[in-house]
């Protein structure tokens, strides 16, 4: 699942639109829309998106080990 899919089902599963979003990360919704139709972030980007709507990101081995990631 790429980035931009994982956010956009959560928003829709907390009830939280994208503009909300950009407001909660401090960017504009036409930055936010940018990309997320280009599904590109960086990595504190994507930990900040994960904190404004309650996910952590995490990267996961081949075994199965999480690595929590945060800034």
């Amino acid at each position: 699942m790429s980035a931009t899919a994982a956010i956009k089902n959560r928003l829709k599963d907390i009830g939280m639109s994208q503009i909300e979003l950009a407001q909660k990360i401090g960017i504009t919704r036409q930055n936010l829309n940018n990309k997320l139709s280009r599904d590109n972030f960086t990595a504190k980007e994507l930990d900040k998106i994960c904190k404004a709507i309650g996910l952590k990101l995490v990267a996961v081995d081949k075994n199965g080990k999480d690595y929590i990631i945060e800034y």
